[in-house]
């Protein structure tokens, strides 16, 4: 009814999808996935880059913390007659669910709008990290932008891997703990692009993202 939290605007994820291109024969996972849009949007790419979108079939993975917005993103999938995908609910940052082993499991497109700045996300939980995602740094407690995008980052395949990420504004510029996550990762030649956005393409917002 409110679109909101978990409505990115079209033109947005069709931007992201057309810069990771994905193909038929690569995993696609987004970890804040809110009602399946950029994972549909994936699909999408594939049929009109005249792949074979049922290639896709058990290769599209979403997690989302929202027991009804995961109940949607479900639906949406199978309405547009994908039969074959794993949409998990649960909190990806405390609790993620998808695992290769005892590891992470790892994927060529991990593409997400994840929850801008979100306040109380794992802090406390993020030190003892058993995947060691926070390494880099420890995000602070009331913004959780750099803990999704650490997440995605160890969730990248490491030789075909490529993410694309929404942020607000902010995460280009704030200190301290987020400074020195952000000079890691550059430092690690992660960064192939940033794309500034206008203010007030997202609804419930006037921040500008990138």
């Amino acid at each position: 009814k409110k679109a909101g939290e978990f409505y990115t605007p079209r033109s947005v994820v069709r931007l992201m999808i057309d810069m990771l291109d994905p193909k038929e024969v690569e995993t696609i996972y987004d970890p804040a996935c809110g009602t399946g849009g950029m994972l549909l949007a994936a699909v999408q790419h594939v049929k009109e880059t005249h792949g074979d979108a049922k290639r896709l079939w058990g290769k599209l993975y979403g997690q989302e913390k929202n027991l009804t917005t995961s109940s949607i993103a479900r639906m949406n999938l199978f309405l547009h007659g994908i039969e074959d995908f794993q949409v998990v609910r649960g909190d990806t940052l405390r609790n993620p669910a998808f695992f290769d082993g005892d590891r992470l499991a790892t994927f060529d497109c991990v593409i997400a709008n994840p929850p801008f700045s979100l306040d109380k996300w794992g802090h406390d939980e993020a030190e003892h990290d058993k995947f060691s995602r926070f390494r880099r740094g420890v995000p602070p407690k009331t913004k959780g932008d750099y803990a999704f995008i650490q997440h995605m980052v160890e969730t990248l395949k490491p030789k075909s891997g490529r993410m694309g990420v929404v942020v607000p504004h902010g995460v280009l510029f704030r200190g301290s703990s987020e400074g020195k996550i952000r000079k890691q990762l550059i430092d690690e030649n992660l960064l192939a692009a940033v794309i500034g956005l206008p203010e007030k393409l997202f609804y419930g917002t006037g921040i500008p993202a990138a």
